[in-house]
């Protein structure tokens, strides 16, 4: 399958919207449509939104790249979802490269964080050089602890 990424526009946010909605990530932390939808728009209007798109310009998945939001000094991934019809196509794995790519442009170490229950997500950032840092229980939901990870440009 070909893809490119792309600079995304509020023209893909119902994409992003379903495409996060039906992952066990936005099956756990189920937030209003809304105020996802509000979200979204902010970081499209930002300009950090990225979509993957097939040669007739289908929306395949997205990333969410805030230059400074790791500590407020590197490169975080915010969100990565794929549709789920394109999943395990190496579309997960093209967006996070995009991801590396860009932000070892500015920083010699990115961030992600991983819900503890989502492990095919983790499994796919060990894979890819990621390593566990550490674990803040309770972050954003009780009982869900999230996993920090971080990419050193050594290991790219």
């Amino acid at each position: 399958m070909k893809y490119r990424i792309v600079q995304g526009t509020v023209e893909y946010l119902a994409d992003c919207l379903e495409a996060f909605q039906d992952s066990d990530l936005g099956r756990n932390y189920a937030s209003s449509p809304e105020l996802l939808s509000s979200k979204l728009t902010d970081g499209f209007s930002k300009g950090e939104l990225f979509v993957a798109l097939d040669e007739a310009d289908q929306y395949l998945g997205h990333v969410w790249i805030v230059p400074r939001g790791g500590f407020d000094n590197f490169p975080y991934c915010r969100i990565l979802a794929v549709k789920s019809e394109f999943r395990g196509r190496g579309i997960g794995t093209a967006l996070l490269r995009y991801f590396e790519e860009t932000g070892f442009q500015k920083s010699d170490r990115l961030f992600i964080l991983v819900s503890d229950f989502n492990s095919g997500a983790k499994r796919l950032y060990e894979r890819l050089g990621y390593k566990q840092v550490g674990c803040v229980p309770d972050l954003f939901k009780n009982g869900i602890a999230e996993c920090i990870l971080v990419k050193y440009r050594t290991d790219y």
